[in-house]
């Protein structure tokens, strides 16, 4: 079995590569400087690229041709300008020339054509992807993602030969130069899970940088020029000074690193800033910097602290905390860990290389797929060879697994030559043969035993009637006690757009939860809430979002988008016919949408792989007074009602939006840094909390609706004469618990949508039903025309006192069409005026 064996950590400041072989882990070295990492910084010299650290040595001479720390802006629009090329970069291809650097280490092997690449576990699917397109770019022709914290959690167990009898929980806290992640894995004695994660995909090692640049190095040397606004000068991207930003980051990155083993640490400034020379030699203390990063650890606590909660856990179930990422080797962040959670914290694994070495063990266990090979499944041609030397031309396929916990594991042999009578399996140490044994219909099985703890070397003699060897399968190799995983979890629910009938918007239905193992595949039919005539400019949507079902449909991000036009459609689509959505994600993130409309007979479909979504300052700022706006509204409201701790909560919100507002202010449009993303992820978070806490408050409105329509139609349903209304309550009810525990306000709202159409049937279905109508629109005061609305009114009554109820009926929908429209649109919910035209 050919697997990928390779794989690389591509990181914020640093990168590295690693090879699974015969049962242990090789990283690379580099072949200049022989380090492990290659920084991920690349210097554009004339004709020349430079990558790594003879790139960082550019920094101070030459910045405005130097790229770094682009992993952060990976799925986005940002490029980074190149004067020296006159030209554009952007992440995507930046990455990949870290990729090709990297195939330069490998001096004692071919270019691999596959390979694991690692990403945060909370990367999105935008980020995801344009992760995988920098290995094509790469000259990949296989790309594999695998998430930071599962290799982690896979080096953790398996460097160290763990032998875990009971289930563990383990909570992996990944700290890294431009990404923090937390996650939740469940451990037993056969693999390993991840159950939960939480991170910010903008928040890393670089952040302390920057802190320790802008709060204790450029005051100092503003001190010795006499001048002001230094720092927001050398951080545009049109400053003649652009270099000293990254110098002086540089220096902070050495100061940081110092830190983390001496109480305190001197750096040398030798810079010109706008022609004059800038020598200081600035002494930093551990204490300053603790006092600068204290919040920002603070921050990496909670989303610790709310995966435990979350996931109905106390502190005491987590056997321990692994650490990974440089910037855990911050004392600080040990030792608030401990505080915090009060279990064991782990530093047993090298954290710079952990994700690494975990990744190539996962790699270990992933058939290459190029060309079609079928997984557990190898030809055998590679290293096949028969008894005399020349390759064989027998086809088999050769079945087993190459890692597992298992004291013994089959291995299976395909093969259709009639030539082979026979067949012998050997452990290469000399412990197990298996003897010559009859092959028979074309196939075989034999258990082997395994050596406990290390790498089985197997290899297979295909034999004659005469036991002469036909042909040598060599390469089967199996290593007991390595740890798997149980595929990779979504990081965020998977949804999709649909129209809310109870209101002129949209809401999220969701299709896989988050957790859900990927590759995941589901069929669903939906019902079209409105009629697209053909070659009308009419159209139905289909909408895939990632982002949490219980949110609004703008808090997330589109992945998958489809729009059906009255122009592309050969028949008319009516309004209710049944549309059927095939929709299917695969492992490293394609989303893979098949839409088939059976009325018309016709198929859409789609595969996609987004790559990057644009940032706009001014778009957040709009976003951040709108919602500013809402919140303000309901502190009002509740303070009006002497609800303090509600006001309490959305006057935290609102805090934290002017606090966006002003850093929004603050950037400039050619602001170098990742300042904006940061501000984006922190609104988008900020609305998140807004949303979970005016949702409550909003379900127990929703409830309200729902239980006295409950009793409204039950009432109803007791004078009814049809007793199949009984039979479609039941069914309606029938996952009622469900809905009421959701937290889900469309959910509710659909099932009250339900229980009204079945009031409206029972209601229509006698005249005399028609009297609690009648008596709902008699004290409506909104009537179009107010004296026609009466005198329909006077003959109502005079229609119940003859219990003329047929007559009743129709007045009823006189009255009915005298109300304004937003009344009618309350009861009959927006019709055609639909967003996505999916109900």
């Amino acid at each position: 079995m050919k697997t990928i064996n390779f794989a690389i950590d591509l990181g914020t400041t640093n990168s590295l590569i690693a090879k699974y072989q015969e049962g242990s882990v090789k990283i690379y070295n580099n072949p200049l400087g022989l380090k492990q990492t290659l920084p991920s910084c690349i210097a554009f010299r004339g004709n020349r690229v430079v990558i790594g650290d003879k790139a960082l040595d550019y920094l101070e001479k030459d910045a405005k041709n130097i790229c770094m720390l682009f992993k952060r802006k990976m799925g986005t629009q940002d490029v980074y300008a190149v004067p020296s090329k006159n030209a554009e970069y952007n992440p995507i291809e930046l990455s990949s020339m870290i990729l090709k650097e990297l195939k330069n280490f490998l001096l004692d092997d071919s270019s691999p054509d596959a390979v694991v690449i690692t990403i945060p576990a909370s990367f999105n699917t935008v980020q995801s992807n344009a992760t995988k397109k920098a290995g094509y770019l790469a000259g990949f022709r296989e790309v594999v993602l695998l998430q930071e914290p599962i290799a982690a959690c896979l080096a953790f167990a398996n460097t160290l030969k763990l032998d875990i009898k009971t289930q563990q929980y383990w909570l992996v806290y990944d700290f890294g130069g431009g990404t923090f992640d937390v996650a939740l894995i469940d451990v037993n004695d056969r693999e390993l899970k991840i159950l939960d994660n939480q991170g910010d995909n903008y928040l890393g090692g670089a952040d302390f940088d920057y802190l320790i640049a802008e709060h204790l190095i450029v005051p100092e040397i503003e001190g010795v020029l006499g001048a002001r606004g230094i720092w927001k000068d050398i951080k545009s991207k049109s400053s003649k000074n652009k270099g000293v930003y990254f110098e002086i980051l540089r220096l902070a990155e050495e100061a940081k690193k110092e830190l983390s083993i001496y109480q305190e640490t001197e750096i040398e400034v030798d810079l010109i800033i706008d022609g004059a020379d800038v020598y200081q030699q600035i002494v930093i203390t551990r204490k300053s910097f603790e006092a600068l990063i204290s919040t920002t650890i603070d921050d990496t606590l909670v989303f610790v602290k709310n995966l435990i909660t979350d996931n109905k856990l106390l502190n005491s179930q987590i056997a321990q905390i692994i650490l990974i990422g440089g910037t855990s080797y911050i004392p600080l962040i040990r030792e608030r860990l401990r505080e915090a959670i009060g279990v064991k914290v782990n530093t047993e694994i090298n954290p710079t290389s952990a994700v690494v070495e975990g990744a190539a063990f996962y790699a270990s266990s992933r058939p290459i797929t190029i060309g079609g090979t079928s997984n557990m499944v190898s030809s055998g041609k590679d290293a096949n060879k028969n008894s005399k030397g020349s390759e064989s031309a027998i086809e088999t396929k050769v079945y087993y697994e190459q890692n597992t916990r298992d004291a013994e594991e089959i291995i299976a042999v395909h093969c259709t030559d009639l030539s082979v009578c026979h067949y012998r399996i050997i452990r290469k140490d000399g412990g197990y043969d298996t003897g010559v044994k009859a092959f028979e219909n074309n196939v075989f099985q034999e258990f082997v035993p395994l050596l406990k703890s290390r790498l089985n070397q197997f290899k297979i003699q295909l034999l004659d009637k005469d036991v002469t060897t036909l042909k040598l399968i060599d390469n089967v190799n199996i290593s007991h006690g390595s740890y798997n995983i149980q595929g990779q979890p979504l990081p965020n629910d998977i949804c999709m757009e649909i129209d809310d009938l109870d209101s002129s918007t949209t809401r999220l239905e969701k299709i896989f939860g988050k957790g859900s193992i990927l590759p995941l595949r589901k069929k669903i039919y939906k019902t079209a809430s409105k009629t697209i005539l053909k070659q009308s400019k009419a159209s139905i949507i289909i909408n895939i979002i990632e982002g949490s079902s219980k949110g609004l449909p703008s808090s997330g991000l589109s992945i998958g988008y489809i729009e059906v036009a009255g122009n592309q459609l050969e028949e008319d689509l009516i309004k209710g016919t049944d549309i059927e959505i095939d929709l299917e994600i695969t492992e490293s993130r394609d989303v893979k949408i098949n839409v088939f409309l059976q009325a018309c007979e016709q198929e859409f479909e789609n595969v996609f792989s987004p790559t990057e979504r644009a940032i706009s300052v001014r778009k957040i700022t709009m976003e951040i007074n709108a919602v500013r706006s809402e919140v303000e509204t309901l502190i009002t409201e509740a303070n009006a009602e002497e609800n303090f701790e509600y006001s309490q909560k959305l006057e935290h919100i609102r805090k934290g939006l002017i606090d966006c507002q002003i850093a929004a202010s603050l950037i400039e449009d050619d602001e170098v840094s990742d300042k904006k993303f940061q501000l984006d992820d922190r609104k988008r978070k900020l609305v998140q909390n807004f949303d979970d806490i005016t949702r409550n408050k909003t379900i127990a409105i929703e409830l309200d609706r729902y239980f006295a329509t409950k009793d409204t139609l039950e009432y109803h349903l007791n004078k009814a004469e049809n007793k199949g209304f009984i039979s479609k309550y039941s069914q309606i009810l029938s996952n009622e618990k469900e809905v009421i525990n959701s937290g889900n306000k469309y959910l509710i709202r659909s099932k009250i949508h339900e229980m009204d159409e079945l009031f409206d049937a029972i209601i229509q279905s006698s005249d005399e039903n028609f009297i609690s109508y009648f008596l709902s629109l008699k004290f409506s005061s909104d009537y179009k025309d107010q004296e026609k609305a009466t005198g329909l009114i006077k003959q109502g009554e005079k229609a119940i006192e003859k219990k003329d109820y047929k007559s009743l009926r129709y007045i009823v929908y006189a009255l009915f069409a005298l109300l304004p429209d937003y009344k009618k649109e309350k009861q009959k919910g927006f019709k055609d005026e639909s967003r996505t035209g999916l109900s």
